[in-house]
């Protein structure tokens, strides 16, 4: 179903433009600490990383079973990979006055779009962990845009976590935006228009039985000496995307950066967030981050069916590796693009191929691939995976750090 196009409530909401003092005002904020609310979780605990890997369809015990994760090489369930960005207290202090007032409206109103990420993980979570978070922005640039074919600027971000007790680095996450104006999604719709897909019964049968029959490799290791390149890693099956994934994203995940809430905590929100928010269809003040259930408003601002969040595909490609590595393995570092829109209704099948295998290093190299029913790839990515070995030590994050420094440079 198809809903009317046209201007929002707000007049605001579809008027704002990317013009070169945004840009400039942006890029004063360049390499100064980012203040962030208060984390979605304050401490981690074996309940909220359960729920976090239900966000995303993930029942590994390793990260769901305390009981399970005693028995394991951690003795403890471990967060999985991702669940430290709902952990984190801002290390930031207030940005200075001066800053502010020189950043002041950087390209407010115009639409943001998640678009991929390199994370890197030197050490477990466990329960009772908590984490310190330094954000900054790291770059401001102009980008030729084949989807909107409008202005677009890229912003990129770092973010590091340490475990509050000691110090000890945890994860880095690098991460960027596109910025677009919200009325180039109009102007370009009808180039970019895909009918809503529409799945008989024994298609829906095939696609459940798939995804019950994805293999988990568990407390088996897989050994790196076994590896070829060439292997294929399986594939985990995600979707067709309903609307109750994104709530179960949420109720795993948390709200996002603004930490809303409902009722008294959305108006307070609102007050601190203003431009987070335009009026829906009953004149209410609601979040603009609704195009990812609302269809009406993803319509207005040019989409065809409100889509997904990019980090929920991060988690996708990451729980294809940890479910393929088992649990004596390592996820050192995981690469993600975000290559195009996975609408409500889409499905999507991620897959991936071993492309090196380091016995010196005893690390295996996976490129992944997310593709869509039809037949477009919507998410790619590259890890990096440190195996236990039969033959020297086994591969333990207290040597992680020094792995990590050791791989590419970054992938942009």
């Amino acid at each position: 179903m198809h809903y009317d196009l046209g201007m929002a409530d707000d007049d605001r909401d579809m008027s704002a433009r990317i013009t070169d003092e945004g840009i400039e005002k942006m890029r004063v904020r360049i390499g100064v600490p980012m203040e962030m609310p208060p984390p979605f979780n304050l401490e981690a605990h074996p309940d909220t990383m359960r729920h976090f890997c239900y966000g995303y369809g993930d029942d590994n015990p390793l990260y769901a079973d305390p009981d399970y994760g005693r028995t394991s090489r951690w003795g403890s369930a471990i967060g999985a990979p991702f669940y430290v960005g709902t952990l984190g207290r801002s290390t930031a202090p207030p940005m200075p006055a001066d800053i502010r007032q020189r950043s002041r409206g950087a390209l407010a109103g115009v639409g943001m779009f998640y678009a991929g990420s390199d994370w890197r993980f030197t050490s477990p979570i466990r329960p009772g962990d908590r984490v310190h978070v330094g954000q900054t922005l790291t770059d401001v640039s102009e980008q030729a845009s084949k989807t909107f074919q409008s202005r677009t600027v890229r912003t990129d971000r770092k973010v590091e976590y340490t475990r509050e007790s000691d110090g000890t680095p945890i994860a880095e996450h690098r991460y960027w935006f596109f910025h677009v104006e919200r009325s180039a999604g109009v102007k370009t719709r009808e180039k970019r228009r895909v009918d809503p897909p529409s799945y008989t019964d024994e298609e829906i049968e095939e696609i459940e039985q798939s995804i019950l029959a994805e293999q988990r490799r568990g407390s088996e290791p897989r050994w790196l000496e076994d590896v070829r390149v060439g292997d294929s890693i399986g594939t985990v099956t995600k979707g067709p995307l309903r609307v109750s994934d994104i709530l179960a994203w949420h109720i795993g995940n948390g709200p996002g950066e603004n930490q809303w809430g409902a009722m008294r905590i959305m108006s307070q929100t609102r007050k601190r967030v203003p431009g987070f928010f335009t009026k829906n269809d009953y004149g209410v003040w609601d979040l603009v981050q609704r195009l990812h259930w609302d269809p009406q408003w993803a319509n207005r601002i040019g989409l065809d069916r409100p889509y997904d969040y990019g980090p929920m595909r991060n988690t996708w490609m990451g729980h294809l590796v940890t479910d393929w590595m088992g649990d004596d393995a390592w996820l050192l570092r995981l690469t993600t693009r975000i290559n195009a829109f996975n609408y409500q209704g889409d499905l999507t099948r991620v897959s991936g191929t071993v492309t090196a295998v380091d016995l010196d290093d005893g690390l295996a190299t996976v490129e992944i691939t997310g593709v869509n029913q039809r037949g477009e790839t919507t998410c790619s990515g590259q890890a990096w995976v440190a195996l236990p070995r039969r033959q020297g030590p086994a591969s333990v994050p207290d040597a992680a750090s020094g792995w990590v420094a050791s791989l590419p440079a970054s992938m942009t």
